[in-house]
């Protein structure tokens, strides 16, 4: 068959240029290799060929597929619409089993604009068929689905919703196709046998009209019989979770998702017109289960986004600064070269020039940026290999010719190697197919840290030959001695002042012509620099006074060390991890220590061996600390010097957080628990900030102060610094040093954080005009089911004079749950699980039944829940507002159903109460059924105050809720009296009595309905307003109670006489008959004397009365009328701030119940938010936080510490000995001299 002819448009540099139509027909001979996630399995593919063939990388056993191409398609299509094909290879699902899919991609599934748009009576069109798909569960379907449906055919502001149009195009059916094949190594005689499958009809086992780049992501741990595959166009990402069926092995379960691509990354490809170039974009953007979004490459600040398929939510989002210096080319808009780590720990990435930036993918904080001067010039491509211990490098150089590299990102000074095509056994032709990657990426694949390399493509047979590269072998530079002889004795008790054990010698011997002295001791190995002439004898050693400690190792099991030579392999890197492990057994072993003044000579020896080299080599201290958890050692030992160097005294920012010990590569070889005394099972899952806490005393706690300070300081540019800070929270809360807490909340991040994430699509929560408005950024992938576009529906865009006051709450992740809960199974009884099974079906089941609550610890829960909110501090804080009211909506819709349960309750208790009080023979007939619900009503609302009640113990018995339970037991006992009393008269209580009940009940009930309606912010602010002012004017009218009463028994004695103190009225008024006495009982004189303005006492001519009066009047009148108008509008005032004050504990208390319900109505929303809460920075309600703020600004979390100056600090004072000893350590394989000195016996005493 004849190639037609291929036209692509280029440039200068072979990139395709953007706009380009750049198709490649399907005539084109192209061999495509896939790798599988683990890296155990390759698969190549021709579509001239006729077969698949799959082989394993240990042992090359090989299985074939037949592959007809004539038959992949239903009708041959037009051979200008073919762009080209993807393949992937799954690993091996069960018994050596596989799937391997291949997709063939057209010029329409690449390329936006040039598919036809539909409009909403077409997509109304595909719903109807959709449902007919569904005819088993028409009804359910039509009832839960159709609303979103006619919410969006009959809403025209959703029409302008940017992802509008990514939803209408992913309706539009795709002209590829993609099939899913098996393999299978079973049935093999010999390892020389080659299995195929000779099926003569088609033999794939899946078909899906959806062309794309496909591959399959890492097996789940919870089954060895799944795997995922993903098709991704420029439109939409299609994931299939399959599973082969034990009974037929061809037949496959399958559960479909399809989201819409990240919206900038489909502004990138809406952009392009060239097919090839959105293709080549889509290849190089996903790698495993991870899609990097990376389309800000024109602005100053280049934002990297990265997206998880597997739970279809943003992983983080990676700065790097731009400089016009950095780059030394331009990429045309394609994406950068980026390679992810094994463990899913580091994220490497390269703009395209000779820089690489190393990220902590947990945080998104840059580790490194290290810039290759001379020695690279384009970088085309990357890969963690060996472990994640090498960065496997292949560039371009200025003559297009392709070298390879390796970068050791342990630490170690002699980090880079140039690696030869000879050292990993390449080829020519294998060379040359690399030169080729830009057009034919195809060729080269990885995962796992496997790199594969497809060449020798057979033109004949449309086989490709393909080489695998997973370790590169360099020769690391190594110090140590060359052999062990003689010994010479001498007397020393000063080298192991930690040693109380001195019946054994110690050995000592020079190195390197004299330069260096070993010393081996019981329980340590040292090695000392003369800082000035060599030395010629042991005499000539005089530790502190005239030598540099320049390396320690001190250990209870020494005698392994001492049985073979001494090799220092990875230099620097092995001389700081013995320093640090060191200190630590020296502070383990203080108490034992004979001479404190030597053992402090040593901290000090060991601590500036540490500084030393932070100070001259920052940028390989930060790759060692995330490799090895140094700061750990640092706790430990109580380092504060060191700790604060590290943190403050180094503008390098050299300390990067990260969330457990136990995800450090070097942890379980460390042995970190047994150094620092601690169970592996409490420090695998701490981190370093949980263990100052843990040390929190005395002193001791302002290490736990550094790291915050540190930690708030650095992250008003980067929100990552604080991933440590919400775990630890709940716990510091609660800490005998809590006052940490409260003096963290007026850091500048807790109000000033601007947002600066790359994403602008927001869900706006407003919930009323005194509280913060707040933003919740859209950070997961937005699925194309109906339902869930609805839900999608109420995020906009925010107007960019907006953005720069748009701030983040600096705790990320802080409301959402540990990934281990989303999954948590909860033990029911068969009843419970039958009642949860029909739920799904009838939603109703869950209103009608009160939930229970969850059966997990508190620390199960979000560091939201866990934290202890004091009153004094947590709720004026702007971020913790914004996360209260960012948790409100969900919870508010949950208790809107007890709401109106009790509506239900109140309504047909007024009503019912009147139909049987009034003996009305109307409605008889609906009567029993109101009865039936106000009895379910009342029960249903007492269920749930019973099981709060059961829950939190002591803590529910609060005056809120007392009432809540009284008001619906009184209800509830009134009425049945009234019903019992309506059929048979019940002794001793009389109607007047149900009367006078039957009032106050409804007085009460009432009283409960207002406390009900809290859930409105407006009445829930006066109820709280209310309750401030009674509070604060109690006093005053305690104090005006006292003096009405104290007036009203003088009155009370006064008019108790009359005849006696001649207290008559005046003839002239006796025509109207004797006047009452208003003083005639103790109550009466009392209300009369708080009425006083009303009483006239004119008819009264006792002198001694009408004193009284007068001074009654003055202070009663006048005196107290004045203060309490006064108090009250003072009072008013502020209790406007008490009232919103109020606002945010109720609903904080509400939100906390909500989400510890097993199961509630409106669960889903708990588990699916994003990470991060904005808010707008109002400062007219952030007053009370930026004036304190302000005030605290320049005190810092430790500055109770007066830190002394360690008198025995030492420092190299020789720079240029100290850059020589640097320089051999990392340079010389071999530094000892056949001319040394024998070994040296120094006897311990």
């Amino acid at each position: 068959m004849n190639e037609t002819e291929r036209t692509d448009y280029t440039t200068e540099s072979g990139d395709l240029e953007r706009g380009t139509s750049g198709v490649q027909t399907f005539e084109e001979k192209i061999t495509y290799v896939a790798i599988s996630p683990d890296g155990s399995i390759v698969a190549t593919f021709n579509p001239y060929g006729f077969f698949i063939t799959i082989k394993k990388v240990a042992t090359n056993d090989e299985t074939k597929i037949r592959f007809d191409r004539k038959k992949f398609f239903d009708k041959k299509p037009p051979n200008d619409i073919v762009l080209g094909w993807s393949l992937a290879v799954s690993d091996t699902i069960n018994n050596d089993i596989g799937l391997v899919a291949i997709s063939c991609i057209t010029g329409k599934d690449m390329n936006p604009n040039g598919i036809y748009e539909i409009n909403k009576y077409q997509i109304a069109l595909i719903i109807v068929r959709r449902y007919i798909d569904h005819i088993k569960n028409l009804f359910v379907h039509l009832f839960f689905n159709s609303y979103p449906f006619i919410f969006y055919f009959f809403s025209p502001s959703y029409i302008e919703k940017d992802f509008d149009r990514q939803f209408r195009l992913s309706l539009v059916s795709s002209e590829g196709t993609t099939k899913l094949f098996k393999y299978s190594f079973k049935n093999r005689n010999n390892t020389n046998d080659i299995n195929i499958n000779t099926n003569d009809d088609d033999n794939s086992i899946y078909k899906y009209r959806l062309g794309g780049v496909v591959g399959f992501l890492k097996n789940s741990k919870n089954s060895s019989k799944n795997v995922t595959l993903v098709c991704m166009n420029c439109i939409k990402m299609q994931k299939m979770s399959i599973e082969l069926n034990d009974l037929n092995a061809d037949t496959i379960i399958l559960k479909e998702d399809c989201y819409i691509l990240p919206e900038n990354l489909f502004k990138e490809l809406e952009s392009v017109e060239c097919a090839k170039f959105n293709w080549k974009y889509l290849l190089k953007s996903r790698y495993q289960e991870f899609l990097m979004v990376d389309t800000s490459d024109y602005q100053q600040i280049q934002s990297i986004e990265i997206y998880n398929i597997n739970t279809s939510q943003l992983v983080n989002v990676f700065y790097r600064y731009c400089k016009e210096e950095d780059s030394l080319i331009s990429r045309n808009h394609e994406p950068g070269i980026f390679a992810i780590s094994t463990d899913s720990r580091l994220f490497a990435y390269s703009y395209g020039d000779n820089i690489i930036t190393i990220y902590l993918m947990e945080s998104g904080l840059e580790v490194v940026s290290k810039k290759f001067n001379n020695d690279i010039y384009k970088i085309k491509f990357l890969e963690f290999i060996e472990d994640n211990e090498k960065l496997f490098i292949i560039e371009e150089d200025k003559e297009s010719d392709v070298k390879f590299h390796v970068w050791l990102i342990s630490g170690c000074l002699n980090d880079y190697f140039p690696i030869s095509e000879k050292d990993i056994k390449l080829s020519d032709d294998e060379i040359t197919t690399l030169l080729k990657y830009d057009d034919n990426y195809h060729n080269l694949t990885k995962a796992n840290g496997n790199i594969v390399i497809l060449f020798d493509n057979d033109e004949k047979s449309y086989e490709g030959q393909f080489r695998v590269i997973s370790k590169i072998k360099i020769n690391k530079s190594t110090f140590g001695e060359n052999n062990t002889e003689k010994r010479h004795k001498f007397s020393t008790h000063e080298l192991e002042p930690w040693n109380t054990n001195n019946g054994k010698k110690i050995h000592g011997r020079f190195l390197n012509d004299g330069q260096f002295l070993l010393i081996t001791g019981q329980k340590s190995i040292q090695l000392w620099k003369s800082k000035n002439q060599n030395y010629e004898n042991y005499d000539d050693f005089n530790n502190f006074e005239n030598s540099n400690l320049v390396y320690i190792l001190i250990d209870d099991n020494i005698e392994h060390e001492k049985a073979s030579k001494f090799q220092i392999e990875d230099n620097m890197v092995t001389i700081i991890i013995h320093a640090c492990k060191s200190l630590a057994y020296l502070y383990r072993h203080t108490d034992s220590i004979n001479s404190k003044e030597k053992n402090q000579k040593f901290v000090s020896g060991i601590t500036n061996i540490i500084k030393d080299f932070i100070n001259k080599y920052p940028d390989y201290w930060k790759l060692m600390e995330i490799q090895y958890p140094l700061m750990a050692y640092l706790i430990y030992s109580r380092s504060f010097s060191l700790i604060k160097y590290v943190l403050f005294e180094n503008a390098e920012k050299l300390h990067r957080p990260q969330q457990k010990y136990g995800s450090y590569p070097c942890y379980d070889n460390l042995k970190l628990n047994d150094d620092l005394g601690l169970q592996d099972s409490d420090l695998r899952s701490a981190n370093d900030l949980e263990l100052a806490l843990k040390f929190c005393q005395d002193q001791d706690a302002v290490m736990l102060a550094y790291l915050l300070e540190y930690y708030a300081e650095h992250s008003m540019g980067h929100i990552g610094w604080m991933i440590n800070v919400t775990k630890i929270l709940p716990g510091l809360s609660k800490h005998d040093y809590a006052n940490y807490v409260e003096s963290l909340y007026y850091k500048p991040c807790f109000g000033k954080m601007k947002y600066n994430l790359p994403i602008k699509t927001f869900d706006t929560l407003s919930v009323s005009q005194d509280t913060l408005e707040v933003y919740i950024p859209l950070t997961q992938l937005i699925s194309t089911d109906y339902s869930t576009i609805l839900k999608y529906m109420k995020y906009k865009k925010i107007r960019d004079d907006l953005l720069p006051d748009i701030c983040m709450v600096p705790l990320p992740n802080f409301t959402n749950y540990y990934s281990k809960i989303k999954g948590e199974i909860v033990k029911e009884e068969i009843f419970r699980k039958l009642i949860r099974k029909l739920t799904t079906s009838f939603w109703w089941i869950k209103v009608l039944i009160p939930p229970s609550y969850k059966d997990l610890n508190n620390k199960d829960f979000s560091p939201f829940l866990q934290i202890k909110k004091n009153k004094s501090a947590f709720f004026n804080i702007p971020s913790m507002e914004s996360v209260i009211i960012s948790r409100w909506r969900q919870t508010k819709n949950y208790c809107m159903i007890p709401l109106i349960f009790y509506i239900l309750f109140l309504t047909l208790f007024s009503v019912l109460s009147w139909f049987y009080l009034n003996d009305n023979d109307k409605n008889k007939n609906y009567r029993l059924i109101m009865v039936v619900i106000f009895y379910y009503s009342g029960i249903y609302l007492l269920t749930v105050e019973i099981k709060q009640m059961l829950k939190y113990g002591s803590k529910y018995f609060t005056l809120f809720n007392i009432f809540d339970s009284c008001s619906i037991i009184l209800g509830m006992i009134v009425f049945s009296l009234i019903l019992a009393n309506t059929f048979i008269k019940i002794n001793g209580i009389d109607d007047e009595s149900i009367i006078f009940a039957t009032s106050v009940t409804a007085l009460i009930l009432w009283i409960e309905m207002l406390l009900c309606l809290r859930l409105f912010s407006g009445i829930a602010i006066n109820i709280y307003i209310f309750g401030s002012i009674l509070e604060k004017v109690l006093p005053f009218f305690t104090f005006m109670f006292v003096l009405i009463v104290g007036f009203g028994h003088s009155m009370f004695i006064l008019f108790g006489f009359p005849s006696i103190v001649d207290l008559h009225p005046s003839a002239s008024n006796l025509t109207g008959g004797t006047p009452d006495n208003p003083f005639d009982t103790p109550l009466d004189a009392i209300l009369s004397t708080y009425n006083w303005s009303t009483i006239n006492l004119g008819d009264y001519n006792y002198w001694p009365l009408k004193l009284f009066a007068f001074i009654a009047s003055i202070i009663l009148v006048l005196i107290l009328l004045n203060m309490i108008i006064a108090l009250m509008n003072d009072t008013f005032n502020n209790a406007k701030e008490d009232g919103k004050f109020g606002l945010l504990v109720y609903r904080s208390e509400l939100i906390d119940d909500y989400e510890r319900l097993n199961n509630p109505f409106f669960s889903e929303s708990l588990y699916n938010n994003s990470p991060y809460i904005c808010y707008y920075r109002d400062p007219d309600l952030m007053k009370k936080w930026i004036k304190k703020s302000q005030e605290l600004k320049d005190t810092k979390l430790y500055s109770w510490f007066n830190e002394s100056i360690d008198k025995e600090n030492i420092i190299y004072d020789d720079e240029v000995q100290i850059k020589a000893w640097y320089k051999l350590i990392s340079d010389n394989e071999n530094q000892d001299s056949p001319s040394t000195p024998d070994y040296i016996d120094l006897d311990s005493y």
